[in-house]
């Protein structure tokens, strides 16, 4: 592709000794320079540990020749210098117009929101997939479409690799793809030249407060906000507090959905429901009016509901068939989020990825609807960054809890003892019973070791995850998998069978 039509649209200023810059042949984009060559373009993003313009020597000594910078840095003579206000930026809108701007040739459905991306973005694929519409995915848990399955390193990838995935997507036939919009990538200007048909705002808590995230929970808010600006329609649950602010600052339409409030799609009548496998919920929701519909989904509590609601307003959105919708819903399953395993016969286990105050809190009293014997639950918190989350954690679990097994999650470069005795201080006033115990195996195996009949055991943090994150480095771990291995090892030691 020739540079002018990459950087069409693009505010910047051009310096260079080359006449024939119009006809100037690109072949790629890239912000490492590691990746650099002939006919490629180097951004320099300045990151959290490095600075990309500290590495325009090595991109040139590598061929490259054109560079897209936001500081004022020398290149070489021979090169181009594209100076523009904000690199992540420009590298947005280079990146749209370099794979043909897939977005317009696809329906994108952003979901934004502190907890519930997953699971709700899993779920619109589910249901429309099964309705007739070739949907994808993008998010936590990877990228998904056809028969192609690949890892993110981020919720919201970079750019780049967003575009360059909608347009494969596109190209493989796709109609639409559910996307998760993390605060991050909002605030990084990822998703800045997406053409998102439908925005789904969910709740907003106190997360990713900190040196490498967001400095203030008003930031935070602000970021996630965006989503609003960048999207046809929006949906936007209203019985969350922050919900006032987003559709405040939205340019778009704002439909609503709701448990207590007056909205546009409102649901009532609930119920829990529970067998062997999976624990539920049943309720009613009536749209704009419209008669009551009756449903059930495979997920317990209001949190569910609330992602119910979600999908069900972006169906209504597409015109998807009521009944076909209501099927997949009633099936719809995300790996890792309040999933029952059936390990032990005499109590209930539960895998869950909840890794803040506001994700606990909901999956344990939605949890103790159903009276449990006891509640047994088991987490750690992350090394780094967010220290205020091991405290809303503790506090949480301290609360809510008979015992409590802390552990490890994610501790990276930090001691994990010392992130496990933070959590502990919440309990230093409670009854609650805990444990603490560095390795992760282990802590889960001590979880079901004292379980007895009736009670409840919440294994929460990891939830789909197959890693652990040690100092810098993902080495590998299954949580579903230790689970299961210390089921065996229980059931062994005390001579049942499931």
């Amino acid at each position: 592709m020739k540079l002018n039509k990459i950087i069409e649209g693009l505010e910047c200023e051009i310096s260079s000794s080359i006449s024939e810059l119009e006809g100037l042949e690109i072949e790629d984009i890239v912000y490492d320079s590691r990746n650099a060559k002939e006919k490629t373009i180097f951004v320099a993003i300045k990151g959290e540990t490095m600075d990309g313009h500290s590495f325009i020597a090595n991109a040139y000594e590598n061929g490259c020749r054109v560079f897209v910078v936001d500081q004022d840095v020398e290149v070489e003579k021979d090169a181009v210098k594209i100076k523009v206000e904000d690199s992540r930026t420009a590298l947005s809108k280079m990146s749209s117009n370099f794979f043909g701007n897939p977005s317009e040739r696809i329906k994108v459905i952003g979901v934004t929101g502190t907890k519930g991306k997953t699971t709700i973005t899993n779920y619109i694929k589910t249901v429309l997939s099964e309705s007739g519409m070739n949907t994808g995915v993008i998010g936590t848990n990877g990228v998904f479409y056809n028969d192609v399955k690949a890892k993110t390193v981020n919720t919201t990838p970079e750019s780049y690799e967003l575009q360059k995935t909608i347009k494969e997507m596109a190209d493989a036939g796709v109609d639409c793809v559910a996307m998760e919009v993390s605060s991050s990538g909002l605030m990084m200007n990822r998703v800045n030249d997406i053409k998102f048909d439908i925005g789904v705002y969910t709740n907003l808590s106190p997360d990713h407060i900190g040196p490498k995230e967001h400095p203030t929970f008003e930031d935070y808010r602000y970021c996630k906000s965006l989503l609003f600006s960048l999207c046809k329609h929006g949906i936007a649950n209203l019985d969350d507090d922050n919900a006032w602010y987003m559709i405040e600052n939205a340019k778009c339409d704002i439909a609503t959905f709701s448990i207590h409030k007056d909205s546009d799609l409102k649901a009532d009548n609930i119920k829990l429901t529970r067998d062997e496998k999976t624990l539920g919920v049943e309720f009613d929701y009536i749209y704009k009016g419209e008669t009551k519909t009756h449903t059930h989904i495979c997920s317990p509590g209001e949190f569910s509901i609330y992602n119910a609601l979600a999908v069900i307003s972006v169906c209504k959105y597409l015109g998807i068939d009521k009944e076909k919708m209501l099927k997949s819903l009633s099936n719809a399953k995300v790996d890792g989020r309040v999933e029952v395993l059936p390990v032990l016969p005499y109590a209930t286990v539960v895998v869950d990825y909840a890794h803040n105050g506001m994700s606990l809190e909901n999956v344990l009293n939605t949890l103790l609807m159903y009276k449990p014997n006891r509640m047994i639950s088991l987490f750690g918190s992350i090394g780094g960054r967010c220290a205020i989350r091991r405290k809303e954690l503790g506090d949480v679990a301290a609360e809510l809890s008979d015992i409590t097994v802390i552990t490890t999650d994610n501790p990276d470069d930090e001691d994990p003892m010392d992130i496990i005795n933070d959590i502990a201080k919440s309990y230093e006033n409670s009854d609650c019973e805990i444990y603490k115990i560095v390795d992760r195996a282990e802590a889960i195996y001590k979880a079901l070791s004292i379980a007895e009949e009736g009670d409840m055991i919440l294994i929460t943090g990891k939830g789909h995850e197959k890693y652990q994150i040690i100092n810098g480095e993902r080495v590998f771990y299954d949580e579903k998998g230790e689970v299961i291995k210390a089921g065996e090892r229980v059931r062994k030691e005390k001579g049942i069978e499931l």
